[in-house]
């Protein structure tokens, strides 16, 4: 079935607009991306931790003085 066709057949009438595929898939989505959230921020949390605890050699290398890492490192969670 080419996609023009099945677009003829989703806008009729006797096609049913919402299904239990369609809400599962949605609700699995949004799950997905849920997950892919809350890993991002807490890698993002874990390298804040690593941050502060580098010298202040280190910081120079990177191009960061103290006050700078630590104003990156109190970052919350969710920032």
């Amino acid at each position: 079935m080419s996609t023009l066709s099945s677009a003829r057949a989703f806008a009729r009438g006797d096609v049913p607009s919402f299904s239990l595929g369609r809400a599962v898939a949605l609700i699995a989505g949004a799950v997905v991306v849920g997950v892919e959230t809350v890993m991002t921020r807490s890698e993002l949390a874990r390298s804040r931790r690593q941050l502060a605890q580098l010298d202040d050699r280190l910081l120079r290398d990177i191009g960061l003085d103290r006050d700078a890492a630590r104003f990156e490192a109190t970052k919350g969670f969710w920032s």
